[in-house]
């Protein structure tokens, strides 16, 4: 178990710190535009999906490039498809859910319950994580037994 939670930790520890200021960055710039709550909330959700996805493919591309050395654009290609198809499969039912109903719930709720923006958004994010987190793992540790890895 601890091996795993260092793989856990190594694969979503800095694509979580993309995301968290994506989300505080896109959340505060939407408020210059608009003070619809909902509009906010949806901007957060919005910058920490970029933030995340964008290390997490970046990384993953990276690696299998390491990997297969690819010197032709059809491996090239096939690299890159088998990257979205792994993100697709640990991430699509968590993100789904997350991105509908969980983190616009919590960050529109977060900083009305604690009346206090930044903790708000913190708490919110930090409530979203936990759920989005336990179900992307439970598909990442299912996908490393049924699919390559790159």
């Amino acid at each position: 178990m601890k091996f795993r939670i260092k793989e856990w930790i190594r694969r979503y520890a800095w694509a979580e710190v993309f995301s968290t200021l994506l989300t505080f960055l896109c959340g505060w710039a939407s408020s210059w535009f608009t003070k619809n709550s909902v509009v906010i909330a949806y901007a957060g959700t919005i910058g920490a999906a970029a933030g995340f996805y964008g290390f997490i493919f970046i990384s993953d591309i990276y690696k299998s490039y390491l990997k297969h050395e690819p010197e032709t654009i059809r491996v090239k290609i096939l690299l890159i498809v088998r990257c979205l198809r792994n993100i697709g499969f640990e991430f699509g039912f968590a993100e789904l859910l997350d991105f509908l109903v969980v983190r616009p719930f919590c960050l529109l709720y977060g900083p009305v319950i604690l009346k206090n923006y930044f903790w708000g958004v913190l708490a919110g994010k930090t409530i979203a994580d936990i759920i989005f987190f336990t179900l992307s793992i439970l598909m990442f540790e299912i996908r490393k037994k049924h699919f390559h890895w790159f």
